[in-house]
């Protein structure tokens, strides 16, 4: 690398983990049909990506440390989750809306390793902080808006900012509550400014009425106080702590709240039993990533929530699409980062970044993965650990990291980064772009530029039916059904088509896979038993 870049891509370097941080609170596109979800993932992609790039072209940074051989299980795991997925295309694309995919797994540990290959001093590092609480206290000022249009009746859902979901906005504020009241108890500086934020997220966080936000805020609230412990204190107030955090979850369960926002809690008991069906049916490798929408139909035991995807509890999807393997190798992740976190708790910001991360945990026990959050997760988390990497080599426990090179050959690391580069454009911006060609009808571009994701072919294929080109249209949704779409409705339409067709046999096996994914999905199940059939063609 010539010299004179070499500074310019350090800075990069430097301000890319604050940039995602501020980004993946705000940043939406609203012309497009996925306006919220979607450029979050993309924006995980590409943080990833673009900071593995910029480590490759910048060596002689900080290792790994004890995180290397977790990490490379992890993302090994993952791989192999892939591999024996029931669905590679639903597994490397993702379902619509959800993208819960191999890239995705990847990219949330590359955001966890970028950060502490980049960041070489603590300024770099305590920049992300300001960064993450400030795209939260955003997204917190339009959710307060929304509450008020709420009580107005000029709209009629949950505030969420402008995550598109209010339990998202109520981990963001999971995380960034703590970070908050840690720094407004220790800031000499702008501490008005730190409270007032935290003011601001918890009025925030009541009108998402998020639950497991709640609890996962006050869990990394308390974090915070027992970070600042030593010795048996620390161990009482973690104790003490737990006690806290588990009569908040038996005060929710055993009072009205569980029957907050039409969700009911104990469905939550069923939906886990049913997962740990689907687990044992699949132990080690699971059924691949993204694909328990596929699946999970044939577990239900009972109708507990409409268009089931998903297990709401982190571990247990995370078993159900990897494996007891994948859950494995997380675990060993995170019980690797936990351990340095305690030790090194009283260095930096070590101790509020953990913190952070024991509120997005208590979060995702009661939800699941989803880029917005679980991106920030993992990016906290990274930086927490470029912290401990820093604290231990202070300390003489870590090798100084060997110069750089002055010879030997630089073209794989760059070929590498390129390659990155290109996949940052593959995977992260030509999904926006065919989202936004979707939003303005010209899904004939859409499935263009992302060929794998089901939902823009079943789209065209349901426009196709309606100007009476049937053939074609059905053959479009055939196709969605073979990319992994895990919706029942796609099945119903393809079946209906098959009907006009007069291809009653073909019908009824569409029928029958949308029962498949979803028993008591009712339509499906009165086109079996003869209602409401759309009359042959």
């Amino acid at each position: 690398m010539e010299a004179h870049l070499r500074p310019l891509l350090q800075r990069l370097g430097g301000f890319l983990p604050a940039a995602i941080a501020l980004a993946l609170p705000t940043v939406f596109v609203p012309v497009a049909v996925d306006s919220y979800i979607l450029p979050r993932a993309a924006i995980v992609i590409a943080g990833a990506g673009l900071g593995c790039g910029l480590a490759l072209l910048l060596p002689g940074g900080p290792s790994l440390g004890r995180l290397r051989l977790p990490l490379i299980a992890a993302a090994g795991a993952a791989g192999l989750a892939f591999a024996f997925s029931v669905s590679w295309p639903l597994s490397l694309e993702g379902s619509y809306t959800r993208y819960e995919s191999l890239p995705i797994r990847l990219a949330y540990l590359g955001l966890l390793a970028t950060p502490v290959w980049l960041l070489r001093d603590r300024a770099a590092r305590d920049r992300v902080i300001p960064a993450f609480v400030i795209g939260t206290s955003i997204a917190a000022v339009q959710a307060l808006g929304q509450a008020v249009l709420l009580l107005n009746h000029s709209i009629d859902y949950r505030p969420d900012g402008n995550l598109g979901n209010a339990n998202l906005l109520g981990a963001l504020l999971a995380m960034a509550i703590p970070l908050a009241f840690a720094r407004g108890l220790l800031a000499a500086r702008f501490g008005v400014l730190w409270w007032a934020g935290l003011a601001l997220m918890s009025g925030a966080l009541v009108a998402t009425t998020s639950r497991s936000g709640g609890l996962g805020a006050l869990a990394g609230c308390l974090a915070v106080i027992v970070f600042m412990l030593k010795g048996k204190k620390a161990l009482v107030g973690a104790a003490v702590a737990l006690v806290i955090v588990g009569a908040g979850l038996a005060l929710i369960v055993a009072s009205p709240l569980r029957f907050l926002n039409d969700d009911p809690g104990p469905a939550r008991l069923h939906l886990w039993s049913d997962a740990i069906h689907m687990i044992a049916a699949r132990p080690l490798t699971g059924w691949g990533e993204d694909a328990t929408g596929l699946v999970y139909g044939r577990f239900l035991s009972g109708d507990w929530a409409p268009e089931v995807d998903r297990a709401h509890s982190g571990p247990l999807d995370i078993a159900a699409t990897q494996g007891l393997i994948g859950l494995g190798a997380l675990a060993w992740v995170l019980l690797t980062l936990f351990r340095g976190f305690w030790r090194w708790r009283f260095a930096g910001s070590i101790g509020p970044l953990a913190a952070a991360c024991v509120g997005y945990s208590i979060w995702v026990l009661f939800n699941f993965d989803w880029a917005p959050a679980t991106g920030a997760f993992w990016l906290l988390a990274g930086i927490a650990w470029s912290g401990v990497r820093a604290a231990e080599s202070e300390a003489g426990l870590a090798p100084q990291p060997a110069g750089r090179q002055a010879s030997g050959p630089k073209a794989a690391p760059a070929l590498v980064a390129v390659a990155l580069a290109a996949a940052v454009v593959w995977l992260g911006a030509m999904p926006v772009l065919a989202d936004v060609w979707y939003y303005q009808s010209r899904l004939d571009l859409s499935v263009v530029v992302d060929p794998l994701q089901g939902r823009y072919h079943w789209a065209l294929g349901q426009g196709l039916v309606a100007i009476g080109s049937t053939s074609r249209g059905l053959a479009q949704m055939q196709l969605a059904a073979k990319l992994g779409e895990s919706d029942p409705q796609l099945y119903l339409d393809i079946g209906d088509a098959d009907e006009q067709l007069g291809r009653a046999v073909e019908a009824q096996a569409a029928y029958r896979m949308a029962v498949t994914i979803d028993p008591y999905f009712r339509p499906a199940r009165d086109r079996l038993a003869g209602k409401g059939v759309p009359a042959s063609g």
